[in-house]
């Protein structure tokens, strides 16, 4: 009876030390399934994050997931061979940290397009409003029967009307450098891939630079009649400077507000940029042409840059020989003349008529030389004559005084 009671307990003894043994594999191997599924979940989390609250909550989690599963190392180290528990967790918290460094990236991106965005509306809205007015007193100039002196208001009015234009499409320039030089295109690409979000909800930004390329060449087109010398020299700085702007970020800004008639605006700015530059020289050329006729200055008449410089270089020749030969009154007021239009291009328009292919630096410099030494020879002999003449009497005053006073010496001392 006891041997049976002992063969019994040895059997129950086998049995449920053999279940328990089982539960242990069964929880062992629960714990690694269960760390490997919460693993490839957070991986997958990892890749789709787009919010760096989002991210910032990840990293916690991930804290947590450790905490929890460090007491088992070296059961996870046997069910990850080659690799181990540290390092899985270590490449789990190194890709959390970079998912929060992404989205804040994102976020700032997006930020910058959206404010971005508000600016083109307003930039847009004002070029509008100023385009409509221009436009309307364009009409109106078209269809005047006022007197000459109204007339002359209404195209005065039409010409600043188009200098704040030029002043707000600068304006937009700058905005347009800051905005996109720090630009992060993988950013918001991954922007797209992760969140699913578009980037922007039209091509507002590509379509106001090819807009804005287009209304220039209209004005050009239609404003030559009302337009002067002064409004070529500002619209060939602001030219200049829109022309860096698209060649600096041209690419980026069709990238960013990439659509289905992108590059088809992109092409016609590319376009519409030369056929600008083309117009402005030849409308500069006519500027140039006028001026010296109505200021009565005896130049050739030219029809190109290249004419322009020839013809400057001649008259100046002419001028220093006439100077040399015989310094006239009528001489010197020709120089005062040529001054009122070669002192402007000194002070204010060096860069412009660089800009608009008009004379390069090299040939300013050679041309102000030539003035330079017209200014030295032209001095007329009666302008000198009357310095001799004042000099002479300062002289003759100085002598009388000399005198008298030795004749007062003299009456003392006698």
């Amino acid at each position: 009876m006891k041997l049976r009671i002992i063969v019994l307990l040895t059997v129950f003894a086998g049995f449920f030390s053999t279940t328990a043994i089982a539960q242990q594999a069964q929880s062992d191997y629960q714990i690694q399934q269960e760390f490997k599924q919460q693993y490839a979940d957070y991986e997958q989390e990892l890749e789709t994050i787009a919010e760096p609250d989002s991210a910032e909550v990840l990293i916690e989690s991930i804290k947590a997931f450790d905490e929890k599963y460090s007491n088992h190392e070296e059961l996870l180290n046997s069910a990850l061979y080659p690799e181990t528990y540290n390092k899985k967790i270590e490449e789990l918290k190194k890709s959390s940290v970079k998912a929060l460094n992404r989205t804040e990236t994102i976020t700032e991106q997006q930020q910058k397009l959206q404010k971005m965005e508000t600016k083109l509306a307003s930039y847009e809205e004002n070029l509008n409003q100023l385009d409509q007015q221009t436009d309307s007193l364009k009409t109106a100039i078209q269809k005047s029967t006022e007197s000459e002196k109204e007339l002359s208001g209404m195209v005065q009015e039409y010409r600043e009307r188009l200098e704040k234009r030029d002043e707000l499409i600068l304006t937009f320039i700058d905005s347009m450098v800051v905005t996109y030089q720090d630009m992060d295109l993988e950013a918001l690409e991954e922007l797209e891939d992760y969140d699913g979000k578009q980037r922007i909800k039209s091509n507002d930004a590509l379509k106001l630079v090819h807009d804005i390329t287009e209304e220039n060449l209209q004005i050009l087109q239609r404003n030559s009649t009302n337009l002067q010398l002064e409004d070529y020299m500002r619209m060939a700085e602001v030219n200049y400077q829109f022309e860096q702007m698209w060649q600096k970020l041209g690419d980026k800004i069709r990238e960013v507000y990439d659509g289905n008639n992108a590059e088809m605006l992109a092409n016609n700015t590319d376009r519409n940029i030369e056929q600008w530059n083309t117009q402005l020289n030849t409308h500069t050329v006519n500027a140039l042409n006028d001026y010296f006729a109505q200021k009565d200055i005896e130049i050739e008449s030219f029809e190109s840059a290249d004419q322009f410089h020839a013809s400057l270089n001649n008259y100046l020749d002419r001028k220093i020989k006439q100077s040399k030969e015989d310094r006239s009154e009528a001489n010197y007021e020709d120089l005062q003349q040529f001054k009122e239009f070669w002192n402007p291009v000194q002070m204010e328009w060096t860069n412009s008529l660089t800009y608009a292919d008009i004379l390069n630096t090299d040939e300013m410099a050679s041309l102000n030389q030539k003035v330079d030494t017209w200014t030295q020879e032209a001095q007329p002999r009666s302008n000198n004559i009357l310095v001799y003449l004042l000099g002479g009497s300062v002289l003759l005053a100085v002598a009388l005084g000399v005198m008298l006073i030795r004749e007062k010496k003299n009456k003392r001392s006698a």
